[in-house]
């Protein structure tokens, strides 16, 4: 089954759709530096979703809620 792998900085006071997503870690660290207040995002998270399909990964992707969480 293939595997999607990102990192993600979650925002604190906000909704999900706000966090900060990024192929590598790094990614994700330098666009904390960038924001005006790297205090509303949590540490960067390593996430891996498994999926069948293209169609399973667009299902996700564009679902109710978001792919962030």
């Amino acid at each position: 089954m293939p595997k999607l792998t990102y990192w993600v900085a979650p925002i604190k006071y906000d909704s999900d759709r706000y966090s900060i997503i990024g192929k590598t870690r790094k990614s994700v660290l330098e666009q904390l530096d960038q924001t005006d207040s790297p205090e509303h995002y949590e540490t960067p998270v390593k996430k891996e979703l498994y999926y069948r399909d293209a169609f399973d990964l667009f299902e996700w992707v564009s679902g109710e809620g978001g792919s962030r969480s």
